[in-house]
């Protein structure tokens, strides 16, 4: 298993270079870039966040539940007090903190259906969804954020793989092929209740193949 720093560093570095090309294509502008490095970033430690008594992940935790409520009350109650819309941040902050996460993290185990790529996925698509309809965004910008997320999650789920690996290719670790799957072998039910929301979720938010390729023309003009 890759250490906290590991995952963070490889996400940032990698997802930075994938911003580089699409800000320098004025395909996304400063803030949007940086809002996009946050979520690869967080992408690259979510798989963990089922470690109960991990630090770094406490912290991520804690940052989550103070950045998801604040954008929230940014972007939909800017008709509100100021103290309105601080005693709702402070409130949502402590339920999604202590409550939300609390659950989260004493009903999972470590490399169970949360380290899975179905995991990843509705991790994406709960993102854009939210981005999108309930925060307004755009939906090309909205997409983007989810796909820097699950790249960042399938960033942390490969390296925790390669980390399995032996560098000179002569032993495996016993954690081998527990990082990168498409299901829990332990958890059959859960695996299944994963891909079916999945469907559910691509019904709200169909993938719209003249976004990818929007996405893909803004890299057309790198050289190598």
């Amino acid at each position: 298993m890759a250490s906290f720093a590991q995952h963070i560093n490889t996400a940032v570095v990698v997802s930075g270079i994938s911003i580089a090309p699409l800000y320098s294509a004025s395909f996304i502008d400063l803030n949007q870039a940086l809002v996009l490095l946050f979520f690869g970033m967080i992408g690259g430690v979510l798989p963990d966040i089922d470690l109960e008594n991990s630090k770094p992940i406490q912290i991520a935790s804690g940052i989550l539940s103070i950045f998801i409520p604040l954008l929230a009350i940014l972007t939909l109650l800017q008709s509100l007090s100021i103290s309105k819309m601080l005693f709702i941040w402070f409130l949502s902050s402590l339920v999604l903190h202590f409550i939300i996460f609390k659950i989260l993290l004493t009903n999972t185990i470590h490399r169970g259906v949360i380290h899975s790529i179905p995991m990843g996925i509705v991790f994406a698509q709960a993102l854009i969804i939210f981005f999108h309809t309930f925060l307004e965004y755009e939906e090309l910008f909205s997409l983007l954020c989810g796909l820097f997320l699950f790249g960042g999650f399938i960033i942390h789920l490969l390296l925790d793989e390669l980390i399995s690996l032996n560098a000179f290719g002569m032993s495996f670790k016993k954690s081998l092929g527990s990082a990168f799957k498409f299901y829990d072998s332990n958890n059959a039910i859960g695996s299944i209740l994963l891909y079916i929301l999945i469907g559910v979720l691509f019904t709200l938010f169909p993938l719209k193949i003249e976004h990818l390729l929007e996405i893909y023309h803004s890299f057309e003009h790198i050289k190598f």
